[in-house]
Parts: C-alpha cells; structure tokens; sequence
C-alpha cells in the first residue's frame, strides 16, 4: 500500500498545517464497464479467462461471478484456479466491450503484469482439435 503524505488545513484553535497520511493506495483509473461484475452483465461485455501455466483460453458468463460473488465483485486482479483438467495453474481475466475490439487485460499489479511475458501464448480449442483431426 502506498502512503502519500498530504496536508490538512488548520482548524479552529490551530497554528500550523499537520500532515495527514492517507490510506487509500493510488489506483489505476478502470473504465466503467470494467470495474464490477454487474456492470459488465448489465452491458453485455465479453469476458475470457486465461491460464498463466497451460494458456487456456475460456468463455467466461458474468452472471456466474454476480450468482456466486454479488454484483459488486471486480474481476481486476482477481485469479483462481483453471478449470482445464489436469491443470494447477490461476487464471487471469480479460475483457472486451463486442467482437472485433481489443481485449483488455484486467490487471493493474505491475508484479502481475510481468509475468505474462514468461507465460504461455493463449490456446483456443480450435488449436486443440486441429490436430486431433490431421491424425
């Protein structure tokens, strides 16, 4: 959490300004249709899950997250564990207002962030039937 020293005005009966410490760490401004759960329902905004250790690439339903979260959960920063078998990687998520625009990845944590570089490239199913059918 970041500390950022401000100043308060003097009151009555005061001299001199005294610091006051927020507690409140500085956040990265999120759209709108971004920011909850139930925001992105009630707006119909695309969602995907990926996973950092196998690169699976899932639909995701908001109204799942509303039913077992509440409407005013955020998927930013959030992670659980892939549903794909066999796997024991976390999940991140990724956004889109429609199809066709750019998918935004919902993390703001820096330590988050980098390690996307070292993960694996994102797998549809379409990459895992393609070559079940070539056989």
């Amino acid at each position: 959490m970041v500390m950022t020293p401000s100043i308060r005005r003097p009151g009555a009966g005061q001299k001199d300004y005294r610091p006051l410490v927020m507690t409140a760490a500085l956040h990265t401004l999120w759209p709108i249709w971004v920011r909850t759960v139930g925001a992105m329902q009630r707006r119909n905004i695309l969602v995907r899950s990926q996973c950092r250790r196998c690169g699976a690439l899932m639909r995701v339903d908001p109204v799942d997250f509303v039913a077992r979260h509440g409407a005013g959960w955020s998927l930013i920063d959030a992670q659980e564990k892939c549903r794909m078998v066999a796997c024991d990687g976390a999940v991140f998520y990724l956004a889109s207002r429609t199809y066709g625009a750019p998918w935004r990845v919902l993390l703001g944590d820096e330590a988050l962030k980098k390690t996307l570089a070292e993960g694996p490239a994102p797998v549809t199913a379409e990459a895992l039937v393609r070559p079940a059918v070539a056989q």
